[in-house]
């Protein structure tokens, strides 16, 4: 006589739901080493964007006399000169990068990842001597699942430097 067995079967069916169980980690843990690899793109090109907001601040409170004219009121003149300095310093042009030479090495290499920079500087309020640096910047590698790609990273500096006092 054959016993018919209600386990038989049994161990393929756990078997299978053990392989699917374990496929679905594995997708997740993917997901989450993809994530956190854009995240830590954006988050050296925000370094970046630091170090050079903060370039520019340092030139300006170097240049803290020559921001005013005459009158000691500030000059839109001087900083647009100061811009257009700090501008050229971190210019990467087309795909290839063409910096003004004084750049290390590092710093070549590290501003190669800000791919369609572009910096500005405004005066927010002059008789406050209060300023605004934007930095943005295309991230092409984060943004492959948005809308619109061609939304740029955007990074706002707000700081403010003394009137000269001789």
């Amino acid at each position: 006589m054959n016993k018919i067995n209600s386990q038989q079967g049994f161990i393929l069916f756990e078997a299978l739901i053990a392989m699917f169980i374990t496929a679905g980690v594995l997708l997740g843990l993917g997901v989450l080493h993809l994530k956190s690899m854009q995240q830590s793109a954006l988050t050296t090109q925000r370094t970046i964007a630091t170090i050079q907001a903060n370039d520019l601040v340092d030139r300006m409170w170097a240049s803290v006399c020559s921001l005013d004219d005459n009158s000691g009121q500030v000059s839109s003149t001087n900083i647009n000169a100061m811009k257009v300095q700090w501008q050229n310093r971190w210019k990467v042009t087309g795909n290839t990068s063409s910096f003004v030479q004084g750049l290390t090495a590092n710093q070549k290499a590290l501003h190669s990842r800000m791919n369609g920079w572009s910096g500005n500087l405004e005066i927010e309020d002059a008789t406050k001597r209060r300023y605004k640096i934007t930095i943005e910047w295309e991230n092409k590698k984060a943004k492959w699942y948005a809308s619109d790609p061609s939304q740029k990273e955007t990074f706002i500096y707000y700081f403010s430097v003394p009137k000269c006092e001789i």
